[in-house]
């Protein structure tokens, strides 16, 4: 679908922002006919030059309105039908709302707890006869007790990081729905007064680059995980299969739990292997979204807090 310039869609900033600009042109269109009323030359002429000012800011809005689509359309065309913020949702969503399946961590984290209670269960019950050995007696699966545990840990592990993933999808929502409708107005209206127009700068420089190079970072991860993250625990899964063999002792306690997941593989292993993959997803992701949009903001901080109407004599 194309980008919508509605409410709805990544453009939805825009009515507010336009409304804001229109409140302050108003704000200093009355400022004007006051100073007229008093005859005020010296009010007469800081209206004007805050006109300029918030006309220069509209001017920028306009090229970010721009920007913005032009953005829209290419990830639209990446992502098959996605603005960068639904793009970045859907593919978090795959983590940790399940809608990925074997990439889902809910759905992993339910094979390792089925896995562990099944190993738990043939563990405490003492069949078939123990075998005895010099007078030491022991179970087929005596020591499945122990790797359960290990699997339960895992498992407690893991949940928060598919909790992790649920609070960058409202991140992005509130970046999406917030950042451009406010910040950026509030921003330039900032810049009008003296006092806060460095505070105003760096609004807009927040604002700006929130809500175009946080969501990014995401849309650039999907990309990486489509065309190569797939392919990559494809060949951990294969490689899982090739080492834990049926045959083998080791091989028969996970081989076991091959109801909970794929016919005929190691599911519990398997299920570690798609975590170890997913997980840093949770965190290495957020840190480098925040540490690029920082940067950014940074970066457009001083093109924003000059006076560029005071530089053409205004």
């Amino acid at each position: 679908m194309a980008v919508a310039i509605d409410l709805a869609g990544y453009m939805q900033w825009l009515p507010i922002a336009l409304l804001l600009f229109a409140i302050a042109y108003l704000a200093i269109g009355i400022f004007y006919m006051i100073a007229k009323a008093f005859q005020k030359p010296e009010w007469e002429a800081r209206a004007k030059t805050e006109f300029a000012r918030m006309l220069v800011s509209l001017i920028m809005l306009i090229v970010i309105a721009g920007f913005a689509a032009t953005l829209g359309l290419a990830v639209d065309a990446l992502t098959e039908g996605n603005d960068p913020f639904e793009a970045s949702k859907t593919y978090l969503s795959k983590f940790s709302l399940g809608s990925g399946k074997y990439e889902s961590i809910p759905y992993n984290v339910n094979v390792l707890w089925a896995a562990a209670k099944d190993m738990r269960s043939k563990a405490t019950i003492i069949s078939p006869m123990p075998t005895c050995i010099g007078g030491a007696c022991f179970t087929q699966y005596a020591g499945w007790i122990y790797v359960a545990g290990h699997l339960e840990s895992i498992a407690s592990i893991t949940i928060p990081f598919a909790a992790s993933i649920v609070v960058q999808i409202l991140a992005l929502d509130f970046i999406e729905r917030f950042f451009l409708a406010l910040l950026l107005p509030a921003g330039f209206i900032l810049k009008v007064l003296p006092a806060t127009r460095d505070a105003g700068a760096y609004l807009i420089s927040l604002s700006l680059a929130f809500y175009f190079v946080f969501p990014m970072v995401y849309v650039v991860g999907e990309r990486v995980h489509a065309t190569a993250g797939k392919a990559f625990i494809k060949q951990l899964e294969d490689a899982v299969r090739a080492d834990v063999e049926p045959s083998t002792s080791y091989g028969r306690v996970f081989d076991e739990t091959q109801r909970y997941g794929c016919d005929g593989c190691s599911a519990a292993m398997l299920a570690i292997t798609r975590l170890a993959y997913i997980s840093p997803y949770a965190v290495t992701l957020p840190l480098l979204a925040v540490i690029l949009s920082l940067a950014a903001a940074r970066s457009l901080f001083p093109i924003f807090s000059r006076d560029f109407i005071g530089e053409v004599g205004m």
